[in-house]
This record gives structure tokens, C-alpha cells and sequence, in this order.
């Protein structure tokens, strides 16, 4: 008997379990699917088959490069798809009748005896038939008395599904019917080649069976079949050591069994570990103490931690469940990824291949791009790729986590110029009014702009949309500063573990349209100018449109004049700002520490965030005020002076207020800028983000501070040295330190960020040792 075997697929409704190799690759019981079927073609004297192949080719060409047994084999890649017929066609060189068959579908069909009704009836092919419950999903067959085929419909609705008659992939074909298959195009059986066959009145004829058939079409299906091998539905071929343990006897001294369970070779199963029922532990896994494996598939070389709970689930190759954490029915954790501690993996829920889903996550939808962890928020807020993709679903989630927070009832939300910024927030809107918030839709703005309006406005939380190239979700709380340690912990509790508050329709507040608050804005703008600008000049320079136009259209209603003279450039955000004039230029934390000067020469002390230059402190006492600090994620309430401060000094946090207050100070003086920089501490702050491979615990003691800590209002750690003075700050990840180096030069700033670095990276051998 000759074969061809159809490999070629990729086994899309597989995935994740295919992501990472073909269909026909997918191991059931320890061994892929092929090999069943390579083993059935044997039992029925098959001694020459051709596989087509498409997807990831090189896995089964390197598994079966020296043929199987006494078959041989013949490898026909497709450069371009075929088709099903059309893959047969480029693949068969027979001159008598041979079998196509599927190589990621388990069966145990009689192939010699279809062959020989094949024989007997004169067919030009036969097609084999299983009778389907539910035959939606399939190609069926309608038949005459004589079971000869009149008809094909391909996955009807139940309105045409007037036959239960499932194609399953597997014919006799003679080789005369290969003339009818176009070479090098796509052709398939169902939609092409049988309808031209009946057109032709060439006799085709369905061989209907009872033996087992399995598509192996889905995650469900997969398990099923293996469950079906366990209770003895299909017949298996071929030797094999290794043995389907039907008894309690073969329990390990320290592990139980529930049979039916399969325990593949090197397998390692540790103290009161419980397998089974209808577990398959396969070659090299590794069952820590107390875990339970039950209804599941553990796939080679995967590791399952102590007192996790696998039910119904499958753990692809290389994958590991740490301790504690527990997968439900057709979940399914991808090769190579990481479930952390005390994580759940809901029912039908996938992990895709490298991915990780952080400790104590509830995890409620597939985790397919970036990872999942309870800590997704990081500096720059939620950044898409790191922690998670931003897509409309998540998106949805997000708004009903903050919705659902205490803070979050009352939201401003805006976003930027693009396309995708504006539709993200439509999901988060519909998020945050499931949950019950009110919400003030600002429309397109820009950031510093929807931190001012949450400010005005009294709102408990802000969220503005990046849809550019930055894709991220920035939130702010109260005041427009940073969100409390509490706000943030709610916000990755509710989207880690999908707790949401939801409320009745009567309950629903409005989306309210506030876009004409921006006109406020504008307002408040200008009153930092109070004698207004006239006799000033400035240009503009910023990459986003709207900070432009708005600053020219300000500075033109002050007064100011759109000419040479001091050049503003702002950040795309409206958060950063620094100043060009003759030919020298003043950074951001030069501008601030004029105009905070200005303040404190007016008798008002100052708020600014924890990690503001320190230079600040010296100016303050200089004048006899003080400097307050809020924290980027304040634990309790001991920044709270400093938080209320800080909502009153707008110029300390956006660049537009800043440039403002800064030609207001040039216009009532009479001065220039020079001379205002002259008055301030001639300082450059230089900052680096940096890994540590030890515990943030460990910073002060790591880079030797001195600094005595009163209270808990602090951040991060303060050195000081000969030549400047440092401060390190962990991030949230707490993988990473920003280092803010302050001294007289930039080079003397660097210096000092280079021998921050190497303290570092000498306590991180240390803690490794």
C-alpha cells in the first residue's frame, strides 16, 4: 500500500499548544500525532508514503529523516499553499490506487479493508465517513442507497445539514484523478475537485464507519482524545515501553496514583504528589510535593511547583506552574511560559509560548502579547509590551478597575492626536461606566493639560490615552499628581484577579462631554502672566501641534510677540520645557529653580516631586523658606502638606504654566534670562536608568547612605559626595534604579553616575556570592 500524508497545516485552533511546532507534532500520550498515524499505515502494509508539509517543515523532516521502520518517506514542502488536492497532486507519483490520509487527526480505520471496498466497488475515490452528533463543523456527504456520492456541503448551518455524514479527510484515490488537479495552483477536494468529479459522472463512493476518528480541531478536543485512549476507544499500533497505568498499585513509596494515568520516561513525581485520574505526565516533567494533576496534560520537561492544582489543563513543553498556582478546564499554559505563585488560570483561558503571568494573578483572558503581572504599573504608567498589550479589551478592563476604586468614582480621561488614542479611550469609558464612575470625557488633549483639568475640576483620578508611538495609559490622581501606593495597589488587584465592581443600568452615571473646559486652561495660562507680555519675544518649538498652537495663540493674547528672543521648547507631554536664547540653553531644572525662586523671594514656600533637583533645598533656606516634596507613590498620608501645595503651584508640572511664569518674571523685572540663571545654583543633573540583580531592601546599605529618614515621608536613598550629590529611586518593577546625579558640570554628573553604577554592580556579585 502507498500513502500520502497531509502535514502541512498549521493547527491555528490548537494554539497555543502549535505556536511553537506543527499540528502533526503535538504529542498525545508521548508521541506526536503522526506517529500514530505512520504506525496504523505499518499495521496495514504501507511501505512507501510522501508527507506534504507547511508549517515549521524542518520538525518532522529532522524527526523521521531516516524513515519509519521499513517505510519509506518522502518530504514534499510547499513553497506556496496547494490546496489539499493540490498538496496531493504535487506529492503522489503512484500508478495504483493509494491512501491520503491526515497526519494531525488520530484514527485506527481498517485501511486495507476500505481499500479493498474501494476495489470492489469501481470507485475512482472513496471518501471515509464517521456519523457526527453535531456535523456543523464538518464537511458532509450526502449519499445515494448505494453509497455513492451525489453531493458535498461544506460546514453547514442545522438548516442544511440534512446528512450526519462527517468527511474525514481520509480517500482511496486513483491515480487517473491527479489529471484533474491543476499543477502548482491551489485545489482543494471539497470545494474543487469532487464537484468537477461529479460534473464528469466519475463514481465516488463513502465508505462509512464506526471505527474512532478524532480531528484533534481544539484544545477540547485534544484532551478528549487522550481521555478516549485512557478508556480504550481507539486501537494503538506500534511497540512501546512506556504504559498506560491502569491501577493503583504503581504508585510511587511517597506519590499516589488515580488511574488511568500515563507516566512518560524520566518523569519525576515528588512526595504526596496525587496523578490522575486521566493525567499524562510526559517524558522529563517534573510534580513538586502536594501537587494535584487531574483530567490534564503535562508535556515534556515542563515543571510543576509544589501544592499547584492542574484540573482538566494543558502545560506545554518547557512551561512552568510555580508553587501554589492553580489551571482550570481547556486553560492552557504555552511552552516556556511561567505561571507565578498562587496565580489562577481561569477556564479556556491560554498563556502564549515565553509569556509570564506575574504571583497571585486571576488571570481571566489569554495572556498573548507582552506579560501578565499583578505590578503593571510602571514609571511611565501602563505601557504596552511591558507588562501587557494595550488592546480594546484590556482597555475595558483597566477602565472598570479604576471605576471600581474608591478614587476612581469620579474620572477625567482625554487622550492624544491619534487614531488608536482616541478609540482606547472609548473601551476604557465603557469600562469605568459598567462600574458605576462618573466620567469627564476632556477629549483630545495633551497631558499636562488633563492634570491641570483633574486639578480644577476636583476630580479623584485622571487617565490619559497614548495612541502614538508611545502606546500607553498614563493615570493621575487627586490634585493631578501621582497616584497613591493604595490607588495603585486597588487598580492591580481589580485587573489581576478581574474583581470589578458592576452596577445596575439605574446606577450608570453619564459620559460627559467637559471638551470645553480646555478653554480654562487657556485662562489659567495666562493669568501667570498677570501685567501680561508685551515687549516680549518667543518662539515656539514642539513636536505636537496643539501645545504649539495653543502656547502662540496665548503668548499672541498676552501680548508677546512670535519672534527672535528666547526660543521655548516644550516636550510633546507638556511636561518638560527648556529655553535657547543667545545661543546658550537653560534645562528644565534651571527654568524651575528661577521661577521657584521667584515664588520664595514672594514670601511662598514650595512643592515640588521627590525627585526635583537638590539644589532646591540650599535656595530655600537661602531665602528662608521651605522646600516640601511629594512622593511618586506615597504609602500614607505623610506627603499630604506637600500634595496640597503642590496643587496651587501648576508651574512646578507642566512646562507650559512654566514657560509662562518665566516671562512673566523676564517682563516685570526688566531683565534677561542670563540674569535670572545667574541667581540660582549653577547645577546639572544628569539622570540613568539601571538594572540591580538584588532587593531594592538592600539600596541603602548598598550604596553606603548616610541619610537619616524621619518619618515616612521619603523615597529612595540620597549620597552625597566630594564632587556632587546623588539620589537612587527604585522603580516599581523594583528591577531597575533611576540614578539623578547632580553636580557642577555635566561631565562631574556622569563621573558620578559612572562610580554610582560600579557600587552597584559590586553589591550585586556580593549578593550573588
Amino acid at each position: 500500500m502507498k500513502a500520502v500524508i497531509m502535514a502541512g497545516g498549521e493547527g491555528s485552533r490548537l494554539r497555543p499548544l502549535t505556536c511553537t511546532s506543527p499540528k502533526p507534532m503535538a504529542r498525545i500520550l508521548g508521541r506526536p500525532i503522526i506517529e500514530y498515524i505512520l504506525n496504523l499505515l505499518a499495521e496495514h502494509k504501507t511501505d512507501e508514503a510522501a508527507i506534504t508539509l507547511g508549517y515549521l517543515p524542518h520538525m518532522i523532516e529532522n524527526a523521521y529523516e531516516d524513515g519509519f521502520g521499513r517505510m519509506k518517506l518522502k518530504f514534499c514542502r510547499e513553497d506556496e499553499p496547494l490546496g489539499t488536492a493540490g498538496s496531493v497532486r504535487n506529492a503522489a507519483e503512484y500508478d495504483e490506487p493509494f491512501v491520503v490520509i491526515s497526519g494531525d487527526a488520530m484514527c485506527d480505520f481498517n485501511l486495507s479493508k476500505i481499500m479493498d471496498f474501494h476495489v470492489a466497488q469501481r470507485a475512482t475515490i472513496t471518501v471515509v465517513a464517521v456519523s457526527q452528533a453535531d456535523p456543523r463543523e464538518y464537511g458532509l456527504l450526502k449519499v445515494d442507497e448505494e453509497n455513492r456520492v451525489v453531493g458535498f456541503i461544506e460546514k453547514p448551518s442545522w438548516s442544511q445539514s440534512v446528512t450526519d455524514l462527517a468527511n474525514t479527510g481520509v480517500y482511496i484515490i486513483n491515480p487517473e484523478c491527479l489529471k484533474l488537479i491543476p499543477k502548482g495552483e491551489k485545489f482543494d477536494f471539497a470545494s474543487d475537485l469532487f464537484p468537477l468529479m461529479l460534473e464528469k459522472g466519475m463514481p465516488i463512493f463513502c465508505y462509512h464507519t464506526d471505527d474512532y476518528w478524532c480531528d484533534v480541531g481544539s484544545i477540547e478536543a485534544y484532551m478528549k482524545c487522550q481521555q478516549d485512549i485512557f478508556d480504550g476507544r481507539m486501537k494503538i499500533y506500534g511497540a512501546d515501553s512506556r504504559k498506560i497505568i491502569n491501577s493503583e498499585e504503581f504508585s510511587g513509596n511517597d506519590f499516589k496514583i488515580i488511574p488511568p494515568v500515563y507516566i512518560g520516561e524520566n518523569a519525576d513525581i515528588s512526595r504526596d504528589a496525587v496523578i490522575g485520574p486521566y493525567a499524562v505526565i510526559d517524558d522529563g516533567a517534573s510534580v513538586g510535593a502536594n501537587a494535584k494533576i487531574r483530567f490534564s496534560t503535562i508535556l515534556e520537561n515542563s515543571w510543576i511547583g509544589e501544592n499547584a492544582s492542574i484540573t482538566g489543563a494543558l502545560v506545554c513543553s518547557g512551561a512552568a506552574i510555580k508553587r501554589g498556582a492553580a489551571m482550570f478546564e481547556n486553560s492552557v499554559a504555552g511552552a516556556g511560559s511561567v505561571i507565578g505563585e498562587n496565580a489562577t488560570i481561569s477556564p479556556n483561558i491560554s498563556v502564549w509560548p515565553g509569556k509570564t503571568v506575574g504571583r497571585g494573578t486571576n488571570l481571566n483572558f489569554n495572556v498573548k502579547y507582552g506579560n501578565m503581572r499583578r505590578e503593571i504599573l510602571s514609571e511611565n504608567g501602563i505601557v504596552s509590551g511591558e507588562t501587557v498589550r494595550l488592546s480594546p479589551e484590556i482597555c475595558a478592563r483597566i477602565g472598570s478597575a479604576i471605576g471600581s476604586t474608591y478614587q476612581g468614582s469620579k474620572t477625567g480621561i482625554a487622550y492624544d492626536s491619534s487614531a488608536r488614542g482616541k478609540a482606547l479611550s472609548y473601551a476604557i469609558v465603557s469600562g469605568l461606566l459598567g462600574s458605576g464612575a462618573a466620567v469627564w470625557n476632556f477629549g483630545e488633549c495633551f497631558e499636562s493639560e488633563l492634570e491641570f483639568l483633574v486639578n480644577f475640576c476636583g476630580l479623584g483620578a485622571g487617565i490619559f490615552v497614548c495612541g502614538d508611538e508611545k502606546n500607553e495609559i498614563r493615570i493621575c490622581g487627586e490634585g493631578g499628581l501621582t497616584i497613591t501606593r493604595s490607588f495603585e495597589r486597588s487598580i492591580e488587584s481589580a485587573i489581576g484577579k478581574c474583581e470589578f465592581k458592576e452596577v445596575h443600568e439605574s446606577e450608570m452615571k453619564e459620559n460627559s462631554d467637559m471638551s470645553g473646559m480646555q478653554m480654562l486652561y487657556r485662562q489659567e495660562l495666562m493669568k501667570q502672566a498677570p501685567y501680561g507680555l508685551k515687549g516680549i519675544g518667543a518662539y515656539v518649538e514642539c513636536s505636537d501641534e496643539k501645545i504649539k498652537n495653543l502656547m502662540e495663540l496665548s503668548l499672541k493674547k498676552s501680548g508677546a510677540t512670535l519672534a527672535s528672543g528666547i526660543t521655548l521648547e516644550i516636550d510633546s507631554d507638556g511636561l518638560g520645557l527648556s529655553a535657547v536664547a543667545d545661543g546658550i540653553r537653560y534645562p528644565h531644572e534651571k527654568l524651575l529653580a528661577i521661577c521657584c525662586l521667584d515664588e520664595m523671594k514672594n514670601g511662598r514656600d514650595i512643592s515640588v516631586p521627590y525627585d526635583a533637583p537638590q539644589f532646591l533645598d540650599n535656595l530655600a533656606a537661602e531665602n528662608g523658606r521651605r522646600v516640601f516634596r511629594y512622593l511618586s507613590s506615597p504609602a500614607d498620608s505623610s506627603d499630604s502638606a506637600a500634595r496640597r501645595l503642590a496643587s496651587r503651584q501648576v508651574f512646578v508640572r507642566d512646562a507650559l504654566f512654566l514657560a509662562f511664569r518665566l516671562l512673566s518674571i523676564i517682563k516685570e523685572r526688566e531683565c534677561f534670562i542670563d540674569e535670572l540663571a545667574a541667581e540660582v545654583p549653577d547645577k546639572t543633573v544628569f539622570r540613568k536608568k539601571v538594572a540591580i540583580g538584588f532587593s531594592p531592601v538592600d539600596l541603602a546599605r548598598a550604596v553606603g547612605s548616610e541619610e537619616k529618614i524621619n518619618g515616612n515621608c521619603f523615597e529612595g536613598v540620597r549620597v552625597s559626595r566630594d564632587g556632587g550629590k546623588l539620589f537612587v529611586v527604585p522603580e516599581r518593577s523594583g528591577e531597575f534604579v533611576n540614578i539623578f546625579a547632580e553636580a557642577d558640570t555635566m561631565e562631574a554628573a556622569r563621573e558620578l553616575c559612572v562610580d554610582m553604577e560600579e557600587i552597584l554592580a559590586r553589591a550585586q556579585e556580593n549578593n550573588g556570592e
